[in-house]
C-alpha cells in the first residue's frame, strides 16, 4: 500500500515584478492557478490540499474556500520562500504526519493533471531509499518536490534559516532526479513578460488578471 500525498501549495510571495499581484490569483479561462492547481492534484488522489498565504488574504482566502484548499496564514506580511515551507512543514507534521508531502509554488500555470500525474508515479515507484524526488529540465531544477513522510519530519526539525533546496544538498543519496522534458516543472511566473508568453503558449485561452487585482 503506497503512502497517500498531502500538497501544500507556497503562495505568500508579494509578486513585486507583477505590480503588487498575487501570482496564483491570475486566471486562466477564468479559474485561477490556485483553483487550477488544486484540481490538478485532487486528479491525481491528492486530497489534503493547503496554501500557504501571506499578504493578499483578502483575494486569495476566498479562491482557497472556492477550491476547498486549506489556508496557513503566514503572520510575517514581509516573509521569505524558507519561512514559507517552515510553515507547511510545521503545519504538515501537526495534521498529516502519516502523509508524504508535496510542496510546490503557487506560479506553476502549465502545471496540469498530466504533469502531477508523471511526477506521482515516478515517487511510487522510486527506488529504495529515495525521500526526495524533484523534476529537472534540461539541467533546471523545477517544482513540484515530493519529500516521504520521514523526510517532512526530518526537515521540520531543521534550523529556521535553512531552506528545502539546501537541506536537500545535504542529503546525499536520498534525492532522486526526476529527469523530464516537461516545461510545466520550470516554467513560473515572475514578470509581466512571463505573462505575455503564457498568453501566447495558451492561447485562444484567455489569461488575465481579476479586477481586484489590477495595478
Amino acid at each position: 500500500m503506497t503512502t497517500p500525498i498531502a500538497a501544500t501549495i507556497l503562495a505568500a510571495g508579494q509578486g513585486t515584478r507583477l505590480g503588487g499581484r498575487p501570482k496564483t490569483a491570475l486566471l486562466v479561462d477564468g479559474a485561477s492557478l490556485l483553483e487550477r492547481l488544486a484540481v490538478a492534484l485532487r486528479a491525481n488522489g491528492i486530497k489534503s490540499v493547503s496554501v500557504v498565504i501571506g499578504p493578499y488574504a483578502d483575494t486569495l482566502l476566498p479562491l482557497a474556500a472556492r477550491g476547498a484548499i486549506h489556508p496557513l496564514a503566514h503572520p510575517e506580511r514581509n516573509s521569505s520562500l524558507i519561512d514559507s515551507q517552515r510553515l507547511a512543514l510545521a503545519a504538515h507534521a501537526q495534521a498529516r504526519p502519516d502523509h508524504d508531502l508535496m510542496l510546490l509554488v503557487g506560479d506553476l500555470p502549465l502545471l496540469d493533471a498530466h504533469a502531477v500525474q508523471a511526477l506521482v508515479h515516478h515517487w511510487h515507484t522510486r527506488a529504495a531509499g529515495i525521500d526526495i524526488l524533484q523534476p529537472v529540465v534540461a539541467g533546471v531544477r523545477g517544482h513540484p518536490v515530493i519529500l516521504s513522510a520521514h523526510s517532512a519530519a526530518a526537515a521540520n526539525g531543521l534550523p529556521p534559516e535553512l531552506g528545502i533546496r539546501d537541506w536537500m544538498q545535504q542529503q546525499r543519496g536520498r534525492v532522486a532526479p526526476f529527469p523530464s522534458d516537461q516545461r510545466a516543472y520550470v516554467t513560473d511566473l515572475d514578470t509581466p513578460e512571463d505573462v505575455d508568453a503564457l498568453r501566447h503558449t495558451l492561447h485562444p485561452l484567455t489569461v488575465a488578471w481579476p479586477t481586484s487585482v489590477q495595478a
